[in-house]
């Protein structure tokens, strides 16, 4: 719970929206992060890593050939391209015997797959739009420090950017509820992270305080995260590809490649000032 005292110092949507997201993020500009695809052309071309794109599927014509691309990887992820609120991911691993498997142990077949898929493209997970294309890419391989704390799914970093600088970061850990997706509102664990030194802090579930991983009971209070330096640098580039001065940067740190941009939020969530037990007024008002 946020001290009672901290309440001032809470930003709430309409303040976001009026005074933060008006004046530093043009509507024109919105597309450069809530499309998937967009953000990642972007992000490429200036030279920030990403996860490697195996397919992008516009059109249910081509599904066979999809499929039979897809039965030779090993480890994709599935996502609408205009997706939010972690909606219409799907995490896979191939079992080798003409399927695939979710993080929680989930047996999916072609026909399952293939009609999420399908649901993507009429846009069932979309901003409000009819149609949407589905990207296929790497399943990050999360460093052994977050297999350390929760070995199914994988954990990211939200990091708010302002003007390019980042103010306020936090990890959030997937569990067998949110079935290895990061994404709180489906069950993910959200850490206060330090802006100083990377090292984790509290925790919370569902707004509630916690001090170890509901699924493992592992203790992750006083964990520092590897490569710190490096995720807030490539914070900043990837905030600087986009004409964004209030941001929210999405970012896994993979086993073998280092911090990779998952996405970008050009109107990110209040959730993160419960996790900090911090407010963002205060911290954005002392920037702006």
């Amino acid at each position: 719970m946020i001290h009672p005292e901290s309440f001032a110092a809470l930003m709430g949507i309409n303040h976001r929206n009026l005074e933060v997201i008006q004046p530093l993020n043009r509507r024109k500009y919105f597309p450069q992060a809530d499309d998937k695809l967009q953000t990642k052309t972007l992000l490429e071309s200036a030279g920030v890593p990403v996860p490697r794109t195996f397919a992008v599927i516009d059109s249910y014509v081509d599904i066979d050939a999809v499929w039979e691309r897809m039965i030779r990887l090993k480890n994709i992820v599935i996502k609408p391209t205009m997706g939010k609120g972690g909606g219409g991911i799907l995490v896979l691993q191939n079992t080798g015997e003409g399927g695939f498997s979710t993080p929680s142990g989930k047996l999916l077949g072609r026909d399952a797959i293939l009609k999420h898929i399908g649901d993507i493209l009429f846009g069932v997970f979309s901003f409000g739009n009819p149609t949407d294309k589905a990207l296929m890419e790497e399943r990050v391989i999360p460093h052994r420090f977050f297999r350390t704390v929760y070995d199914r799914g994988v954990a990211d970093l939200r990091i708010i950017v302002l003007k390019g600088f980042p103010v306020m970061a936090m990890l959030r850990v997937p569990t067998d509820q949110s079935d290895g997706k990061a994404n709180l509102h489906q069950g993910a664990i959200g850490i206060a992270v330090s802006m100083v030194d990377g090292m984790l802090t509290v925790g919370s579930l569902k707004g509630r305080p916690i001090e170890a991983h509901p699924d493992s009971h592992v203790e992750f209070s006083g964990r520092v995260l590897p490569l710190w330096a490096e995720v807030l640098e490539i914070a900043r580039k990837a905030a600087a590809c986009v004409n964004l001065g209030y941001v929210g940067v999405d970012i896994v740190i993979d086993e073998e490649r280092g911090p990779l941009i998952l996405e970008l939020n050009a109107r990110p969530g209040l959730e993160i000032q419960v996790v900090n037990r911090r407010g963002l007024r205060a911290v954005l008002e002392a920037e702006l």
